[in-house]
């Protein structure tokens, strides 16, 4: 019974996962995708539904249809349409709408019709209103030019047991809470108590939205910037709010408004919250001092995200504390205990020796961070690991009073080390850096951590310049000690920079920065290898060997496709007299914001770039198998292992490789070739675009795929030997030890005769073999199995295995 239970809750853990990420992956492809179709003529917004008396709130988007060629000139459509993403999104949406399907037979009856209906969305917009008494607000939605057979018909069969009613001359149909009709090209659904409003509105006997100010400003055209979608929610349309909620000064809010455009070749996000000065509590909370690009804090030179930040330290802890104090009974002795505990462990008033040497402005960096050789031995390694780029940095107003107070807690914080590592063969602690410099750095050495880490990790913390530098590695820390000495060592908006540099608003308080240029192309590439760890995992899981979610490789863009349309990514929190301001600018829709998105992806990276090789790797090595398959199956029938396709002189004209191709069900590009014809002719030459994938290593370059990496040896007792065609029963030394085929170090065109040249009397090398996977390369052998063979493999082994009959014995451990 327990393992029923157990069985069916991991599947429905699984579906429900399914789901989700189906769905989630869906609406990114049909909220991404583009129009195919011509732009539609100028319409009448739907705000002329929408009643504008008493109201509260309003959002519309004009449908990606009427900004055509400000959509068409960005980034995204670019990556969705120049690329293949935008097959990969629509083929996992379709996954997603499978999930639930799947999951809700009742959804597989309308699955059609909704999908229908979001990529009509997508094209052509919606509006919504919130209006009326405040207390008891009524809605209405409009979706414009959705008066279709497809929309209109799974409705009305709906309402088959009700019939429609006629009201104001128009048709109205009930559905459950909700009443709708057909106005002109539209459909509109309204709350039943809002339907009179909103035809008095439609017939000209109400203002409508249309005419709204509000409405007017927030769809206008700004500095290039072309808003799509845009609303605003008036609070101070609201009751009023709780007596708490006011006291914490969240009263002052009297309006949010957003707008979602573009601009150039940038997404471009803007949400206002109009709080006028004076604000009060928690809001006031923003008021910090700000900065410009031009007072930024020193950032290293290249990462790959990284924030900054001005905030009052002590002021903001005063404020916090007035705020704890006068909204919570127990607030002053809770105060007072954490002013106690940090004066009675650290020797320090935390107000005075610390908050007040603090600030205002900061900065955190996400430093580039290279995986080690070989991989990582599991993702949670690689995940720790990345944190080795981690450099933050925080100006102080008196270097030498701060000096003073680091020296004092170093003795505290090595105690406190040493007692969270008992047991380890030293604890670990900091040490002061001989030199002029203050610096106290920490050796990982010799406490029994893994390697990789002891290698990867040294904590530093600085003082110099005026600034104090906590860093995962002493060379960050060096690098934010130099961007705060000079210019030469900082950050500078150059480059791929500068446009998202002139575009950032004035007054900020917070800027978040995220170079994805080379990790969202990285993580996409490598979305195949994610999905089958994460079916691997829920099988594991389950005990159910299906697929979570399948990724199709020939549907994913390669990075070199992506990269050089993406650019930095930046989101920036500005303040003035009138309220907030939230800027996010980016290339491609993320569902974060690029603070967090940069954060994720310097996380993630490393274990991205350790899965995708490891994939990749499988992925050669699957390749050379099918090649030994084809070599064993041609042997079988042509009664030796292939070779060069030669002609009457015995000159060669063609690759083994293409003699293999019935093998390999390429029949039918094995019969484009002219056999007595040379590679290069002009019959031949132009099949090289038609290289088999099992022909290409993914882990090598991709900008050429006419040439491969798997040759064999040729020369005197190699299987390749020139003249000769070689049987399985020739090989007395053993099919299991003797080579093949293996990677080569340089790539040829694949249907070329040519292998690499062996020399049983040179010197012994790795002979020419090697690869692009870290420390070493994927060999087949003669019986078909393959086997990764170390570039520190014995020459003398290896040459042993290149040889077919002359008797040396090889040791199976010796490779």
């Amino acid at each position: 019974m327990g393992r029923e239970l157990g069985v069916e809750s991991g599947r429905a853990s699984r579906r429900r996962m399914k789901i989700a990420a189906g769905l989630a992956l869906g609406l990114v492809a049909i909220g991404s995708a583009a129009a195919e179709e011509p732009a539609a003529a100028t319409r009448t917004s739907a705000a002329r539904c929408v009643p504008a008396e008493k109201l509260i709130a309003f959002f519309e988007f004009d449908g990606l249809k009427a900004h055509e060629a400000a959509w068409k000139k960005t980034a995204a459509w670019k990556a969705l349409h120049e690329t293949k993403l935008g097959e990969l999104l629509e083929d996992l949406a379709e996954q997603g709408f499978d999930a639930i399907a799947e999951n809700q037979p009742r959804f597989a009856g309308v699955r059609a019709a909704v999908e229908q209906a979001l990529a009509h969305v997508k094209d052509a917009g919606f509006a919504v209103g919130l209006f009326g008494d405040p207390d008891h607000p009524r809605w209405a939605v409009v979706l414009p030019g959705a008066n279709r057979p497809e929309f209109v018909k799974p409705l009305a069969d709906l309402d088959a047991v009700a019939p429609p009613a006629t009201t104001n001359g128009r048709t109205v149909h009930a559905s459950g809470d909700a009443v709708w009709w057909i106005e002109k090209d539209d459909l509109i659904f309204a709350d039943p108590q809002a339907a009179d409003a909103v035809m008095a509105t439609l017939d000209g006997k109400a203002p409508s939205v249309l005419d709204h100010p509000r409405r007017a400003a927030l769809a206008r055209l700004d500095d290039g910037f072309e808003p799509a979608a845009y609303g605003f929610l008036d609070l101070a349309a609201l009751p009023p709010m709780p007596p708490d909620a006011a006291k914490l000064g969240f009263d002052g809010v009297k309006r949010v408004e957003v707008r979602w455009g573009f601009q150039d070749d940038a997404l471009v996000t803007a949400v206002r919250v109009v709080a006028p000065k004076p604000r009060r509590g928690l809001v006031a909370l923003v008021d910090q001092p700000t900065f410009d690009l031009d007072a930024i804090p020193p950032i290293p030179t290249s990462p790959d995200a990284f924030g900054a930040f001005s905030i009052d330290a002590l002021g903001t802890y005063d404020r916090v504390v007035r705020l704890v104090k006068e909204n919570d009974p127990d607030g002053a002795r809770q105060v007072a205990e954490l002013e106690d505990a940090v004066r009675g462990r650290l020797g320090l008033d935390l107000r005075i020796d610390l908050l007040k040497l603090l600030g205002p402005r900061a900065a955190a960096s996400m430093l580039p961070v290279e995986p080690p050789e070989g991989g990582f031995p599991d993702l949670r390694m690689a995940g720790v690991f990345a944190y080795a780029g981690l450099v933050a940095s925080v100006q102080t107003s008196d270097e030498a009073a701060l000096a003073a107070r680091v020296e004092a807690l170093m003795p505290i914080l090595n105690k406190a080390l040493a007692a969270q590592a008992r047991g380890a063969p030293q604890p670990p602690r900091f040490e002061r850096v001989k030199g002029p410099k203050f610096e106290y750095g920490m050796d990982l050495a010799g406490l029994g951590m893994p390697p990789i880490f002891e290698q990867a990790f040294s904590p530093t913390v600085a003082l110099a310049d005026g600034w104090l530098v906590v860093a995962a590695t002493r060379d960050g820390a060096r690098q934010a000690v130099a961007a705060g000495s000079g210019p030469d060592g900082r950050w500078k908006p150059e480059g791929a920079f500068a446009p998202m540099a002139k575009r950032l608003p004035a007054g900020m308080i917070a800027l978040a920065v995220s170079d994805i240029r080379e990790t969202i192309p990285a993580i996409v590439e490598g979305l195949p290898q994610l999905a089958a760890i994460a079916n691997a995992q829920i099988a594991q899981q389950t005990g159910r060997n299906e697929e979570f979610i399948d990724v199709d490789p020939d549907k994913v863009p390669p990075a070199d496709q992506l990269r050089p349309l993406l650019f930095p990514s930046s989101s920036a929190l500005a303040v003035d007299d009138e309220g907030i301001l939230i800027h996010q600018r980016e290339s491609i829709p993320s569902v974060t914001s690029p603070t967090n998105l940069g954060v994720l992806v310097a996380l993630t990276l490393p274990a991205v770039q350790s899965a995708r090789e490891a994939a990749r790797r499988a992925q050669c090595v699957n390749n050379l198998k099918q090649i030994g398959l084809a070599c064993l199956n041609y042997e079988s029938v042509a009664g030796a292992l292939p070779a060069d396709i030669v002609d009457k002189d015995g000159k060669p004209l063609l690759s083994w490789r293409v003699a293999i191709l019935p093998y390999m069900e390429e029949q039918a590009l094995y019969g484009k070739f002219k056999l007595d014809e040379p590679w290069d002719s002009p019959h031949n030459k132009p099949l090289l675009d038609e290289m088999p994938r099992s022909f290409l290593c993914p882990s090598r370059p991709t900008t050429d795929k006419t040439r491969s990496p798997y040759q064999g040896f040729a020369g005197p007792h190699a299987l390749f030997e020139p003249g000769r065609k070689i049987k399985l029963t020739e090989i007395p030394d053993g099919t299991s030890t003797t080579l093949l085929a293996v990677e080569g170090a340089e790539d040829v065109p694949w249907s070329k005769p040519g292998d690499i040249a062996f020399d049983p009397d040179a010197a012994p090398t790795l002979k020419g073999a090697g690869s692009k996977h870290p420390g070493g390369f994927n060999a087949l052998f003669a019986d078909g199995h393959v086997k990764f063979l170390k570039n520190s493999i014995n020459p003398v082994v290896l040459k042993a295995m290149i040889t077919r009959d002359l008797g040396e014995v090889v040791d199976k451990d010796a490779f």
